[in-house]
């Protein structure tokens, strides 16, 4: 399994656009169209927390899947790892526009190729 996950929104919802009042205006306060990129839903769903994270372009979200972390007392990086089942999150349904998200996923094993995943 993967030892942690990273997600990285690309672009906003509309619930962020408008919590951070910024739905198609850039830093300089000129309209630079891009309203309609924005799309409604998709959250990050922490069902165990009780928590949705709503998408925000340009943030990362970061989290560990498993029990044992780097760094731990007695981790080996060929332990058995056991997953952490508080951490199971979905991506809620897009119900308007296009949700774009970059995910990377760390694994502690070598996946040939010299691909470790790290």
């Amino acid at each position: 399994g993967r030892l942690c996950t990273c997600l990285v929104y690309l672009n906003d919802s509309e619930q962020s656009a408008s919590k951070n009042n910024d739905a198609g205006v850039s830093e300089n306060g000129v309209d630079n169209g891009e309203d309609d990129a924005l799309f409604t839903g998709g959250e990050t769903n922490f069902p165990e927390f009780d928590a949705a994270i709503p998408p925000t372009k340009g943030s990362a979200l970061f989290f560990w899947n498993t029990l044992e972390k780097p760094g731990s007392i007695d981790y080996d990086e060929n332990m058995f790892l056991n997953v952490d089942i508080k951490l199971r999150h979905a991506g809620l349904p897009v119900l308007s526009g296009e949700k774009w998200v970059a995910n990377r996923w760390m694994h502690p094993r070598d996946f040939g190729a010299d691909v470790r995943g790290l």
